[in-house]
């Protein structure tokens, strides 16, 4: 009866021992739950950054990255030794080590996109109606930006023109927020070029102006005249 106890108690010291082996060192789990803290730092910058751009080509890596780092969060380092936990830490680290690569990637198509939002900022588009209120019969007519110097294509389109009284609908002018100074040239039919001075197009309504074109004859002056819709 003797032995019996002392073969039972064995097992159960050699059971409490493999326990032990069992267990990580308080080191190592913390090592081990650093390396997942990063992990999933990393994550979550990626997906954050996602959200702010455009570019959606890189949605299905992030899938298969978000797929791995789902197992990493699941593990129990509790349960693992410190042998097996030296075996899985470097796929911790190398699986945050491919975040950092698409975070580069995610970076570059953001400063991407504010670079374009920034521009667009820079811009308005403002739909008119230009009305002719001269004598002149005209066939070319552009936005002239006197700030930056800069002129729009012919607004009247190939082979259009636009005779005394008449409206030209439907017309987007773009208009740079920065700038302060504005004139429509036109050419009327004999081949003449006449300027007129705008008004501030800053202060015109984003969702769509008149411009009246007026010209004095008698001074030899034109005005673009801007009234919202």
């Amino acid at each position: 009866m003797k032995s019996n106890r002392l073969i039972i108690g064995a097992g159960t010291l050699m059971m409490a021992v493999l326990l032990v082996a069992c267990k990580p060192s308080p080191e190592k789990l913390n090592e081990a739950e650093v390396a997942r803290a990063a992990l999933v730092e990393a994550k979550n910058n990626a997906e954050n950054t996602y959200l702010d751009i455009t570019d959606s080509s890189l949605r299905g890596e992030l899938d298969e990255l978000a797929a791995k780092e789902k197992e990493a969060e699941k593990k129990d380092f509790t349960k693992m030794s410190d042998s097996m936990l030296e075996l899985y830490i470097p796929k911790v680290k190398e699986l945050t080590g491919e975040y950092v690569k698409i975070q580069e990637l995610l970076n570059m198509k953001l400063a991407e996109d504010n670079v374009r939002r920034e521009a667009a900022a820079k811009e308005a588009l403002i739909n008119a109606y230009i009305v002719n209120n001269t004598e002149f019969m005209i066939t070319e007519m552009a936005l002239h930006d006197i700030t930056i110097d800069t002129i729009s294509g012919n607004l009247l389109g190939e082979g259009v023109s636009l005779a005394s009284g008449y409206t030209l609908a439907g017309v987007d002018l773009d208009i740079k927020i920065d700038s302060s100074q504005w004139e429509i040239v036109i050419k009327d039919d004999g081949g003449k070029v006449y300027s007129f001075t705008c008004g501030d197009f800053n202060q015109a309504s984003r969702d769509g102006v008149y411009v009246i074109l007026n010209y004095d004859s008698s001074s030899g002056t034109g005005s673009a005249e801007i009234g919202n819709q």
